[in-house]
């Protein structure tokens, strides 16, 4: 090759890369930051006025904050699910049809189907760098232990440091299990359900019905159930607390004080690398506050004026100044979308073994996590930061999902729409920059499991949204919370549906009288579109059968076996 041909080639190379690295440039970088099972109530913006949450509320000032911003599900899995899809969960089978309602064990089956396109996999089209950090709750293998499939780097990510499960009570080191919240005689049961075939057979043996090999042999296969199921919930722990780099494991159990520190050690870490790469990024910051296990670093211990919840938000605000600082020294804050929101409302419930609040505050509206379609679990904080594109100090009261940021990453990045798939999300970008003040989703459907338990409905008039609640959940006499946990199936079917005026009565205390006016119009509008909606699904495997459900010895992973102990060595 001639030199004047080398040197043509390079020039050429040359101009290429300037030309990608200036269309990289024009591309915003995107943050989606994710709490879990904060409250409503829990942040200075939405009216706390008890924690400190300085960060958080500075991010709504510089943007847009949304009043009416609604989950998909009062649960984590099939909330995050349809984060990242843009879709109701009942259309990827992310829904649970049963008692069990979120991804409990990383060594099952259950997870987000690889055939889902995320917006990580959105984001990769046109060249971006992605990672996720944190919680995934989404799932490890689908058809054989190793396969991958439904990993964070089988679903668009690049990188992955983070946790497959979610953060539980039973990771702390105080003796708590869940397992007891749920049914505290849970012990008790499970002694007298054996006692009730043991005792028969000593019976028989007494009484020279059986021979003693016969009743020997029966018992230890009668017992093998229940040793197991006791000792894989006294082991969950070890099972389930694990933290990945990509696709190795580098701590069991997770040492979960300090975790938030080392979340923003490698979300920045990812941010500072794609900077001097000049590509643009997705970061998907799922952190684990504020869902329990709550242990945050020692300087968070006790400064918060509601124990060790309110020190895991203003732990959980501090993580996010730290994001945001990190926007503002890579000089990439005006060039970045930064989303910050809940998988779900806060937890009611939750209590630590002393009967300490260990749960959120969803402020004034009804119910919680696990509640169904009563706002207080799908209602969250939802703000949106676009130097450029969204005016600071924006509040809408609309009603907005977090579905809807698939549409802005899409649109964001320039990335080709889907073909041939029903997306639930909107483009709600016109109506936080001011373009318009009437949300596009005329109609929102909120799920419990597999079932619709109550209607959202936004007239393309006016300025009134209506609810229309189908099934309650079944609260303790005189309380608005469950034992611990409110069932979908469980849950009460009103005789006649309750209509409530949530603009007006966000808490749904004051159900609308027949004689209001347009009452039947209403109601009417939103049976149709829940017949429209429903004729829209098509059916598929769910994804939370006992068979996808159930713990796996056989695929169970571990760092050191036969110790399954290791400490992630970069923080050692």
């Amino acid at each position: 090759m001639t030199p004047v041909c080398q040197v043509t080639i390079l020039l050429f190379t040359l101009c290429l890369r300037r030309i990608w690295c200036s269309n990289g440039a024009s591309r915003p970088n995107i943050v989606l930051m994710l709490a879990d099972d904060l409250g409503y109530g829990d942040i200075g913006c939405y009216g706390n006025t008890t924690l400190r949450t300085p960060n958080i509320d500075k991010l709504a000032q510089e943007g847009a904050k949304m009043t009416q911003h609604l989950t998909t599900a009062s649960v984590c899995t099939p909330s995050r699910a349809a984060l990242l899809t843009g879709r109701y969960g009942i259309r990827s089978g992310m829904v649970p049809i049963g008692i069990v309602r979120v991804n409990l064990f990383a060594a099952s089956t259950c997870g987000l189907p690889p055939s889902e396109v995320t917006l990580a996999e959105l984001a990769k089209q046109v060249g971006y760098n992605t990672a996720a950090i944190g919680k995934w709750h989404l799932g490890l293998h689908e058809e054989r232990y190793g396969d991958f499939k439904t990993h964070p780097l089988n679903q668009g990510f690049d990188r992955f440091y983070g946790f497959p499960g979610t953060n539980m009570k039973d990771f702390g080191d105080e003796g708590d299990r869940v397992i007891l919240d749920l049914r505290p005689t849970w012990y008790a049961q499970l002694i007298t359900l054996w006692l009730c075939v043991v005792i028969p057979l000593a019976c028989m043996y007494k009484a020279k019905f059986a021979s003693l090999p016969f009743v020997i042999a029966v018992s230890l296969v009668w017992s093998i159930p229940f040793v197991t199921v006791y000792w894989t919930l006294e082991n969950f722990k070890t099972l389930n607390s694990m933290l990945y780099r990509d696709r190795e494991i580098v701590e069991q159990p997770i040492r979960l004080p300090g975790l938030t520190h080392r979340l923003v050690e490698e979300s920045v870490e990812f941010m500072e690398e794609s900077a001097k790469e000049e590509k643009p990024f997705l970061l998907y910051l799922a952190w684990s506050h504020t869902h329990t296990f709550l242990a945050t670093a020692r300087e968070f211990e006790g400064k918060s004026k509601h124990g060790r919840y309110g020190d895991a938000v203003e732990e959980l605000d501090w993580g996010v100044g730290r994001i945001l600082e990190a926007l503002d020294r890579l000089n990439i804050k005006n060039n970045t979308l930064v989303y910050f929101t809940s998988d779900n409302g806060g937890h009611l419930e939750e209590k630590g073994l002393n009967g300490e609040v260990d749960g959120g505050c969803n402020g004034i509206l009804l119910g919680g996590k696990t509640h169904g379609g009563v706002d207080g679990g799908i209602r969250v904080p939802g703000i949106v930061r676009w130097p450029g594109h969204i005016p600071k100090n924006t509040i809408t009261d609309e009603p907005t999902s977090l579905m809807d940021f698939y549409n802005m990453v899409g649109m964001a990045t320039g990335a080709t729409p889907l073909k041939n798939v029903t997306l639930d999300g909107e483009n709600i970008l016109p109506l936080l920059n001011g373009m318009t003040n009437v949300s596009p989703h005329e109609f929102l459907f909120h799920y419990c499991g597999d079932e619709i338990h109550a209607v959202r409905c936004r007239p393309k008039t006016g300025f009134k949204t209506y609810k229309l609640v189908y099934k309650m959940p079944d609260y303790l006499p005189g309380t608005n919370q469950c034992i611990f946990v409110c069932g979908c199936h469980s849950a009460r079917v009103l005789e006649k549906p309750l209509l409530f005026d949530v603009t007006s009565d966000p808490g749904e205390r004051s159900p609308l009288p027949s004689s209001y006016p347009g009452y039947s119009d209403i109601i009417e509008a939103i049976n149709k579109a829940v017949a429209t909606h429903k004729s829209s699904i098509v059916p598929v495997e769910s994804q939370f059968t006992a068979r996808k459900l159930i713990w796996r010895p056989h695929w169970q992973d571990c760092c050191n076996f036969p110790k399954c102990s290791c400490s992630d060595p970069k923080y050692a």
